[in-house]
């Protein structure tokens, strides 16, 4: 398939635009809350580049190559019963032929909190809203590609028995609104682990992004992504994590592929 210099430039744009949304989602970060005074933090890295990207019928597209390099942490403190804080500083490095513009700097990051609604031994329900600052310039000037946002985001959790291993799902929704009358997006993010031995976590997850609203250069999109993981726990308080992530399908969006780790500590 040949594809003209216009819709190559609209592509690595869109490809752009996609990695940048993307936040590192190596932590579990679910509907259960953190007891009061006790936290973790998960500190980890995810590149991911590629060549092809999904255009405006959901095809592979070929694109010039990008790449992505980004280091985050999730932090979590508990403040009470019903509340735990939440921050998600994160930098970015991205690299891209010109004329497009590569970026090396802080991505979007995040502070906020997760209050209980309900909660029981298998099931629990919360709500989250998290604040999120301005991403990366691709357009060479102050402005940045995407705007300052608010994440509102409703959680479920369930603990359960799959034979003799213990288990966990873990259902969210969100919507966030961005700033400079920015389209919002719908967020859909589901995780599922289990634990064939004491200390080894397998982890598999899905990640899905929808803008059905659009403005100029945020055409409508969405993309869907998976996730697979392994968190080791070497005692209490340490644990790492190796794994891997793509996006499987989408719409204006890049296909990203690649893996991720990350050491949790629990305190």
């Amino acid at each position: 398939m040949r594809v003209g210099r216009g819709g190559l430039t609209a592509a690595r744009n869109l490809f752009a635009c996609v990695f940048l949304l993307a936040t590192l989602r190596m932590a579990v970060a679910g509907a259960w809350l953190m007891p009061p005074g006790a936290g973790q933090i998960i500190a980890g890295t995810a590149f991911s580049g590629s060549t092809r990207a999904f255009d405006a019928q959901g095809r592979l597209v070929p694109v010039p190559s990008y790449q992505k390099f980004e280091l985050g942490a999730y932090i979590e403190y508990g403040l009470t019963d019903w509340a735990t804080l939440v921050a998600t500083p994160s930098h970015d490095r991205i690299s891209q032929p010109a004329p497009a513009i590569s970026y090396s700097g802080i991505g979007q990051s995040g502070l906020g909190a997760r209050f209980g609604l309900y909660r029981s031994d298998e099931l629990v329900f919360s709500a989250q809203a998290l604040l999120a600052s301005p991403g990366a310039s691709f357009n060479g000037n102050l402005q940045p590609h995407r705007a300052a946002s608010l994440d509102l985001r409703a959680l479920a959790g369930y603990n359960f028995a799959l034979g003799s291993m213990s288990a966990f799902l873990d259902a969210e929704t969100a919507y966030r609104f961005y700033a400079q009358e920015q389209p919002g997006e719908w967020k859909f993010d589901v995780s599922f682990g289990v634990r064939p031995i004491a200390n080894l976590l397998v982890l598999i997850q899905s990640f899905g992004s929808l803008q059905q609203g659009e403005a100029q250069g945020f055409p409508q999109s969405w993309w869907e992504k998976l996730q697979g993981s392994f968190v080791y726990d070497f005692n209490s308080a340490w644990s790492a994590q190796l794994g891997v992530f793509m996006t499987i399908a989408g719409k204006n969006t890049g296909r990203e592929l690649g893996p991720v780790g990350a050491i949790w500590y629990k305190f």
